[in-house]
């Protein structure tokens, strides 16, 4: 029982490298703790072992699921806990899984052991993870080295490739320390290989700097009440009317995901003014709407849209919608039993294409909310684009974890394609974040005033940015091909 709780409090330790602690050596730590565990110390039991690593993990981690589901979801206490508890569960499955592959692929060569076979093991299960029912790419290891200076890799390797290094460092401690007689200091060279070679790559500059843009960023700061209220609406045009009076000429403006809440045709001569006006002084306006279907206008099939006004051209519809947030899966079969239950969701419709927004010579790649998390979707129209930009309403998780790892997130997206990103959200935490994957500023929660600041507009494209996870996933491949033709070993 005793390894069982060691390994509960070894989860409780990963999410502590990732925001708002940042404390990334200690995922490092928690992780090497969990591969002596589980290839040195148990032989029976080991998916049982990773559930409650996982739920360690994951209880921790996503915490911020049981404050978006009581406080904000108006659900009880006991419904809150029950829905937030089985989805721990759930993540904790992949944990599990984890585990018992790391048992199964074990060799007699503890070298190529924790090196390379249990590096590919673990993140071939966060991709998995990443991908699986519309996937849950959050706390992957890598991108709590965003934005650090260990970070050097990930323009290169993208998180999943700065995942395996740093589970490579996690396999090199336990090769270290993990006899108790001697002391093994060769893997010791591997961690400064990993370490100095992610100081020197983060001095490179894949991106060469074109020019500069005033930006900036409103967060209209209303609860989810407010928002769909007259009040909320009045509010919301005022600050837009405001925003593009006090603008200088030339200046990029942002507002959160779905700050318009009502489709053009519904004030149409307001749309009207505010593109001419915004247009007669060179002003790009970017905000979320909600966009009626062309074919149906109603409220309930509509787009999650973001929308250039001004000097700025085109639109981008959210493409990977949130399950049981925006849309209702198999819904012709769960359409009554919501009704008995008295649920109503409005269906969001998915868009059709990945579009940059242009304003004279800078492309932008648009991402909306959640979307920001899929590193292979960003990258279908980053990696053409000179500047990023996500939108998002946060205020569904409070002052939580929960908008501290969005915003990590983010930072790991413009970390990969060493692009400056501007998140605009409703409520916190609207940001700017330099090409390196820092945060230049940023606004605290619930605040309702704008960041304004230079934004450095970049061409050029990372080896990320060209190929992809691809790399990644073709030495994935090498790997399980190496152990299941060369060294006979099977999963059962």
């Amino acid at each position: 029982m005793r390894k069982y709780l060691l390994a509960l409090f070894c989860g409780l330790l990963f999410p502590l490298g990732f925001a708002p602690f940042d404390y990334w050596p200690l995922t490092i730590l928690s992780i090497s703790i969990a591969l002596y565990l589980v290839s040195e110390k148990v032989e029976n039991n080991t998916f049982i072992l990773g559930l409650f690593y996982g739920i360690g993990q994951w209880g921790f981690g996503i915490s911020w699921v049981y404050v978006s589901i009581h406080y904000h979801g108006n659900q009880g206490i006991l419904s809150s806990f029950l829905i937030t508890s089985l989805f721990i569960f759930c993540l904790s499955l992949y944990t599990g899984l984890t585990f018992y592959l790391i048992k199964k692929f074990r060799t007699s060569n503890k070298s190529l052991n924790y090196l390379l076979f249990f590096p590919v093991v673990w993140v071939t299960v966060e991709i998995i993870r990443s991908y699986l029912f519309t996937g849950f790419p959050w706390l992957i290891v890598g991108i709590s080295l965003a934005g650090t200076s260990v970070g050097g890799w990930i323009p290169i390797l993208g998180t999943y490739g700065a995942s395996i290094l740093a589970v490579m460092i996690s396999g090199s401690l336990v090769l270290i320390f993990g006899n108790k007689k001697k002391i093994h200091w060769s893997p010791a060279l591997i961690i400064v290989i990993i370490l100095l070679s992610s100081f020197t790559l983060n001095k490179i500059s894949w991106t060469k700097e074109i020019s500069t843009i005033q930006a900036s960023i409103y967060q209209p700061n209303l609860t989810l009440k407010e928002k769909w209220s007259s009040e909320g609406v009045r509010k919301t045009i005022n600050m837009i009317n405001s925003s593009i009076s006090d603008a200088q000429e030339g200046e990029f403006i942002f507002f959160p995901e779905t700050a318009i809440i009502f489709d053009k045709g519904d004030l149409s001569t307001w749309f009207s003014d505010i593109e001419k006006e915004a247009k007669s002084r060179n002003i790009s306006l970017i905000s979320g709407i909600i966009a009626k279907d062309v074919q149906n206008s109603s409220l309930i099939e509509s787009y999650n849209r973001i929308e250039g006004f001004g000097a700025i051209k085109g639109h981008y519809d959210k493409i990977h919608l949130v399950p049981f947030g925006e849309y209702i899966p198999l819904r012709s079969y769960l359409d009554k039993i919501l009704d008995i239950l008295g649920i109503n969701l409005i269906n969001t419709l998915p868009g059709e294409s990945y579009s940059l927004l242009k304003a004279h010579n800078i492309a932008i790649s648009a991402s909306i909310c959640y979307e920001i998390a899929f590193s292979d979707l960003v990258r279908k129209t980053a990696k053409k684009s000179n500047l990023l930009v996500t939108i998002s309403n946060d205020t569904w998780f409070g002052s939580s974890i929960g908008p501290e790892q969005h915003l990590e997130i983010a930072q790991s997206r413009a970390h990969e394609h060493q692009k400056s990103l501007i998140r605009a959200t409703n409520s916190g935490i609207s940001a700017i974040i330099n090409r390196k994957g820092k945060v230049v500023n940023r606004q605290g929660f619930f605040e309702d005033k704008k960041i304004k600041e230079n934004v450095y507009i970049y061409e050029g494209k990372t080896p990320f940015s060209v190929v992809g996870n691809f790399l990644i996933y073709g030495y994935i491949v090498l790997i399980y091909m190496y152990l299941l033709l060369y060294k006979r070993t099977y999963v059962l």
